[in-house]
């Protein structure tokens, strides 16, 4: 009984709230009859290039009217030149309640600029509205009042930046620039960390091309944008020892930092394993790297290896694959520790280059096959900088080693192993610009693809001079007779 006595109850419960809900949504959808209208933050705008993620230009709109349908409302905002009609410039379909339309410094200068083709440093006139799509097919579209705008427009600030120059990785190749990093919530602010040559360097804004350019200043803390190749003044920054870098700068202020990192934990590593018999075989540092380490050599037995930190002491941490037994490879992952597990590299055998990069944990194992020939290039040499008719050296019974004696002029000189005609080949160089012959074994740099660093081997005094390279160790001697 007490069940029936519920039932009317609840129907009407259930009556009234299925009721509310309508009323709800035709609160919701009743737009009223209020007319459409278009507001702006402001009418006259100078557009300020040194916040450029700061709010610039707002617009507000009311809602329109859906006239009496409860049917949603669509918005789209348009902006064009004044005078154009609305025949051109932007038109953003925004959806349904959106009621604002915000544009920052640097976006707004870019549309400007990049869209509507207005001329840097110059007032203009626009005009924006908004159109309401109401969503049934017997009420026509609203358009609001137009609200103008003036606005002015800056120079625009880069948002990309490259080093370049032969104290970095890619050298003077505009192409193949090393990239800075935006740094969060610093406006126009750049960073890199990496290994800097000694030389010279500054940045360029657009891969491919010289200018514009961020040269050195009055002072190393100070950056001077060079606009054009015509300007005269090119002063760049020097890097005078080699080592790990960490180079901050800041387009707005126009400050540079650059601040030298420590060095590497290690000066001396060794390879330890089957193929050297399990004696500690050191390994090279490079000349200008010293975070990074080379083995060159025949490891016909194959087998396992790991690179000992300490020689001879095998309690001592040792740089190992992440997974014991790791086959030779290019780009291999590597860890460091002591003990176990005794993870090791394992490799087929035969003649090696092997490259460890301590910075950033990473190994190359990479069986080597030696060039044919080796050629002599460069203003001190017979052929002089004529690539495709570059000097040959004369081969031996080592396939690694060669030799030349004849007449060097006064003048610059490197080595090239393809005679590549686009310079892009592969190289051996100097460990540093403009570097007298030691008279002695001297390391050199192997450079493929002939970007990075073009260090040269100066000759300052014309004569025969006999050379010795081996281009596995990487070694060459350059003796005046």
């Amino acid at each position: 009984m007490k069940s029936y006595k519920l039932l009317p109850f609840l129907l009407a419960l259930c009556l009234t709230f299925f009721t509310g809900c309508s009323d709800d949504d035709n609160i919701e959808y009743n737009k009223g009859n209020a007319p459409l209208e278009i507001t702006a933050s402001g009418e006259q705008i100078e557009l300020d290039d040194e916040n450029p993620e700061v709010d610039a230009l707002k617009f507000t709109w009311t809602s329109g009217s859906n006239q009496g349908t409860d049917a949603a409302i669509t918005y789209t905002f348009q902006m064009d030149i004044q005078g154009n009609d609305f025949a051109g410039g932007i038109s953003i379909d925004l959806g349904r309640e959106v009621y604002e339309k915000i544009y920052k410094n640097e976006e707004l200068n870019d549309i400007l600029l990049n869209e509507f083709g207005i001329a840097i440093d110059t007032d203009v006139t626009l005009e924006s509205r908004i159109i309401a799509t109401v969503a049934d097919d017997n009420v026509a579209p609203v358009i609001s009042n137009i609200q103008t705008i003036t606005v002015k427009t800056h120079k625009p600030i880069t948002k990309t930046l490259y080093l370049i120059g032969d104290a970095t990785p890619n050298g003077w190749s505009a192409g193949d620039a090393t990239p800075l990093k935006a740094i969060t919530n610093v406006a126009k602010g750049f960073s890199w960390t990496g290994n800097l040559s000694p030389g010279e360097f500054k940045f360029i804004t657009t891969l491919g091309e010289f200018t514009p350019s961020y040269n050195k200043g009055a002072d190393d803390t100070k950056l001077y944008l060079r606009e054009s190749g015509s300007d005269p003044y090119d002063d760049k920054f020097q890097i005078t020892q080699g080592g790990t870098y960490t180079i901050k700068v800041n387009l707005i202020t126009m400050l540079i930092t650059i601040t030298r990192g420590e060095g590497p934990e290690y000066t001396e590593l060794w390879l330890v394993g089957n193929p050297t018999g399990w004696s500690f075989e050191p390994m090279t540092v490079n000349p200008l790297d010293p975070f990074v380490f080379h083995y060159n050599g025949d490891l016909a037995a194959g087998g396992e290896f790991k690179i000992g930190t300490v020689a001879g002491d095998w309690n001592a941490a040792f740089y190992r694959p992440e997974v014991d037994q790791t086959a030779e490879g290019m780009n291999l992952d590597v860890d460091k520790w002591a003990g176990n597990p005794d993870n090791k590299w394992n490799i087929t055998g035969g003649v090696y280059k092997i490259k460890l990069d301590t910075r950033d944990m990473k190994i190359d194992i990479a069986p080597f096959t030696p060039y044919a020939m080796v050629y002599l290039v460069g203003d001190a040499t017979p052929n002089g900088w004529d690539i495709d008719n570059a000097t040959p050296m004369t081969a031996t019974s080592d396939p690694n080693k060669f030799t030349w004696t004849g007449n060097l002029s006064a003048g610059e000189m490197k080595f090239t192993l393809d005679k590549q005609s686009d310079w892009n080949g592969a190289w051996f160089i100097a460990s540093e610009a403009d570097k007298a012959p030691a008279g002695t074994e001297e390391q050199m740099i192997f450079n493929y693809p002939g970007a990075g660093v073009d260090y040269k081997w100066k000759i300052t005094a014309a004569g025969t001079y006999t050379i010795e390279l081996d281009q596995l160790n990487e070694t060459v001697s350059i003796v005046k007779q």
